[in-house]
């Protein structure tokens, strides 16, 4: 087995590691979506806990400037959050791979950003760390995130990102690999 198959071996291996703890911190800290359109509420209601028992809520960006960003809340329940489930009447084929983005209808909320903003996500063709291997990457420039999330479809990215937020500022953006 050459270097670079060795090495890509190594980033799946470690890529499923961190994805099967993902989930399992997910499943332990997913809560109800609030109808509230208060950023601040709804950081209150985390989707994701981090190994410094950092909060975050699961939501889908909508628009960004320098100084603000838009998104619509999610709820990510996982699947050993058992008594969410049989609230929503879910079945596994709902869940195909362990978790489900429940989101029945779109309600915006805007959290301020600003030079501090943590901003870590998967670049995955290299264009930011110029590996030839998708790798984590964080940045405090929002214009090098805005250029990240142009590389999505329509600026949008498919699965919800991760946002803790504090006094109604959003402290960190985190892309996680989910599916």
């Amino acid at each position: 087995m050459s270097r670079n198959e060795k090495r890509r071996m190594g980033i799946y291996v470690v890529t499923g590691i961190a994805l099967v703890a993902v989930v399992a911190v997910l499943s332990v800290a997913v809560l109800k979506k609030r109808d509230s359109k208060n950023a601040q509420a709804q950081a209150a209601n985390p989707s994701y806990m981090d190994e410094n028992g950092g909060e975050y809520i699961a939501a889908f960006l909508k628009d960004m400037t320098d100084s603000t960003i838009t998104v619509d809340i999610a709820e990510f329940i996982t699947d050993d959050n058992t008594e969410r489930i049989k609230e929503l009447k879910l079945s596994e084929e709902d869940m195909p791979d362990g978790y489900y983005i429940y989101n029945p209808d779109e309600e915006t909320v805007t959290g301020k950003l600003d030079g501090q903003t943590i901003y870590t996500f998967i670049d995955w063709n290299g264009n930011f760390t110029g590996s030839d291997y998708p790798e984590e990457y964080t940045t405090t420039d929002a214009a090098e995130f805005q250029k990240y999330i142009g590389t999505y479809e329509d600026s949008q990215p498919g699965m919800p990102l991760f946002f803790q937020i504090e006094d109604g500022t959003v402290k960190i953006i985190l892309e996680k690999q989910i599916a």
